[in-house]
């Protein structure tokens, strides 16, 4: 079983180590895009690429829960085999 008290920290590190440069990417890529068609970037696009940055560090952090539960179930099924 996971440890509740790792779990959150762990799964943050595993989710920026992995997955740290898409995020950054996508946000500047959809900035640049609405820099390109309305010349300008106010507060309100700061805080809704805020919101992706969330949007998607929750997304990687569900993922990498799962591959750690598949790693364990693994794990356990091997141990149960031998």
């Amino acid at each position: 079983m996971l440890s509740r008290t790792s779990l959150l920290p762990t799964l943050l590190g595993r989710a920026m180590r992995r997955h740290g440069w898409g995020m950054l990417g996508a946000v500047l890529f959809l900035n640049v895009m609405h820099w390109m068609r309305h010349s300008t970037l106010d507060w309100r696009d700061a805080r809704d690429s805020l919101f992706l940055l969330l949007i998607y560090l929750g997304l990687v952090m569900l993922l990498e829960y799962k591959r750690l539960r598949d790693a364990e179930e693994a794990s356990a099924a091997a141990e149960d085999g031998r």
